[in-house]
C-alpha cells in the first residue's frame, strides 16, 4: 500500500454553518492536484498528529482545489477539534491522494441522494457530477435546523437547486416527510446513496430493505 502524501496549503477557511467549517486546499507548490471522482475522500494529517478522513465536496471537474467540511463534534477524540482550533489559512498540511469507496453507479438511470447533517459533503460532489452529466437525481437534505446545515446557500444558487429538498427538524412539514415515500419501491436503474450519522443511515437502509 502506498504511503505517498500530497502537500497542500489551506487557501481559505470558512464557517459554513453552526459548528461546521470548510477548508479549501490547494497544491502547496502551485501545481495541479490529482483528479478525483464524486464520493471520494482524502486522509488529512492534522497538527496534533491524528489522521482523519474527510469527503471532498467540491465539483470533481474543479482540478485546482479540494474542499472539505468538518463538523465540530462534542464527542470528538481530537480530530474535528484540531481542524477547528489548530488549522488556519495559509497553513501547510499533508493529505493522501483521493480515494473512493463510495462511487456513483455508472449504470444508474436515476439517483436518490439522502444526506443527514454533515453527511451532505460527498453527496454535494455527486450532485455536481450528476448535473454535469445531465443525469436524473434528487437530493434530500436532513438536519436539525437550517442554522446547522452547511452549504444551503451554495445549493440554492446552484444549477441543481430545483432538485434539492430540505427537511429541518425545527420546521415541521405538512404532511410530515416519510422515508418510505421518498425511497419508494425498488425500480430498475434507480440507486440510493445515503451519508450521515449512524442512526440516520440505519433508518434509511432499514426502510429501503423493508421495501425491497
Amino acid at each position: 500500500m502506498s504511503t505517498a502524501t500530497l502537500k497542500v496549503r489551506v487557501a481559505s477557511k470558512r464557517q459554513e454553518a453552526q459548528a461546521v467549517c470548510s477548508l479549501e486546499l490547494v497544491s502547496a507548490d502551485g501545481g495541479v492536484l490529482p483528479p478525483f471522482t464524486a464520493g471520494a475522500h482524502v486522509d488529512v494529517h492534522l497538527p496534533n498528529g491524528m489522521v482523519r478522513s474527510y469527503s471532498l465536496c467540491n465539483a470533481p471537474s474543479d482540478a485546482q482545489r479540494y474542499q472539505i467540511a468538518v463538523l465540530r463534534d462534542p464527542a470528538s477524540r481530537g480530530g474535528s477539534v484540531a481542524v477547528h482550533d489548530q488549522v488556519s489559512e495559509g497553513q501547510t498540511l499533508e493529505i493522501s491522494p483521493p480515494k473512493n469507496h463510495f462511487p456513483l453507479a455508472a449504470d444508474g438511470q436515476r439517483h436518490l441522494l439522502l444526506a443527514g447533517g454533515i453527511g451532505v459533503t460527498p453527496l454535494l460532489a455527486m450532485a455536481e457530477q450528476l448535473t454535469r452529466d445531465g443525469a436524473d437525481f434528487a437530493l434530500h437534505y436532513f438536519a436539525r435546523s437550517a442554522a446547522q446545515a452547511a452549504f444551503v446557500s451554495r445549493m440554492a444558487d446552484s444549477p441543481f437547486a430545483p432538485r434539492v429538498h430540505t427537511h429541518w427538524d425545527d420546521t415541521p412539514q405538512d404532511p410530515p416527510v416519510s422515508l418510505s415515500a421518498l425511497i419508494g419501491s425498488p425500480q430498475a436503474g434507480q440507486h440510493l446513496y445515503v451519508c450521515g450519522p449512524k442512526g440516520f443511515m440505519d433508518a434509511v437502509l432499514d426502510t429501503a430493505r423493508a421495501q425491497s
